[in-house]
């Protein structure tokens, strides 16, 4: 059984560094590791090919571009598949994978029969959390810890890199699960994960929201919508609530009401891609 593991990163360093430590150091290795580079503008580049010069079975992808996770993961996963991956271990470079995490995935992965699409790694948010001799159900995963078969790949398809970022990993949840495979989740395979994006919230009574980059709010709106337009009810339900939350934003953050207008009306208009560059906002 290969497993390969693949890592998207883009302009953060410093979090690459600690997510290929742990990667490199876990007590069952991957049989390779597959780093994809969304042209990144720090050093990344630099590091991963000083890496790869002394670790052979790293392999390092840079892009022309910046294609989001979304098209970073499809990128990555087509190119795992095509070098004979059985099983892919894909997550985000601010991920920090116990040392025990792949051995006790791939517990799993040998138990696990043609339905099973998928086998989640567990989230936690401290470097010394239990882990529990547990196998469950899940419906949706997200791409970190997110493990998927090749046969699934084949047969399902890519992740859709329309999405740019947020949402991708919803929507090839729901596709996985479509075509009548099952997710699994290892509750004994933990990674640490903080979930950086509720670490700091902005107040102003009587609401909060997160402090991320206002460009963000545009692909949460677009994507959220984008994402639930199979199901009628919570699309709808959905509608209604973006509808309101924009206000929201534009009142807590002023700086994001332009986005979270923008991208809940290309969410309703089905509007796909990289409309929003992180490095040239269109909207102040």
């Amino acid at each position: 059984m290969k497993i390969t593991a693949l890592v998207v990163t883009y302009n953060r360093l410093e979090w690459l560094k600690k997510n290929v430590f742990a990667i490199l150091n876990q007590s069952r290795k991957p049989d390779e590791f597959i780093i994809i580079d969304n042209a990144s503008t720090d050093s990344t580049y630099e590091f991963l090919k000083e890496l790869q010069s002394k670790e052979k079975h790293v392999v390092i992808k840079r892009l022309n571009e910046n294609l989001g996770g979304s098209g970073g993961f499809s990128f990555g996963l087509k190119e795992a598949i095509s070098r004979g991956a059985d099983w892919v271990w894909m997550m985000d470079d601010d991920a920090l994978p116990y040392s025990s995490a792949l051995k006790e995935l791939e517990k799993v992965l040998n138990i696990a029969d043609e339905k099973v699409g998928v086998v989640l790694s567990k989230l936690v948010k401290v470097p010394n959390a239990l882990p529990k001799n547990k196998i469950g159900r899940a419906k949706i995963g997200t791409f970190v810890g997110f493990t998927v078969s090749s046969q699934t790949v084949k047969k399902v398809g890519l992740p859709d890199a329309g999405f740019f970022i947020y949402a991708d990993d919803y929507e090839y949840s729901l596709r996985i699960r479509k075509k009548g495979f099952q997710i699994l989740k290892s509750h004994s395979s933990l990674i640490e994960h903080k979930d950086w994006i509720k670490q700091r919230r902005l107040f102003r009574f009587p609401f909060s929201k997160p402090s991320i980059p206002p460009w963000k709010v545009y692909y949460i709106f677009r994507n959220a919508l984008n994402a639930t337009k199979q199901s009628k009810l919570i699309h709808l339900a959905l509608k209604g609530y973006f509808f309101v939350d924009r206000y929201i934003w534009g009142y807590v953050n002023p700086s994001t009401k332009a986005y979270a207008f923008h991208g809940f009306e290309d969410g309703l208009k089905g509007v796909e891609g990289k409309v929003v560059d992180p490095r040239n906002p269109p909207w102040k």
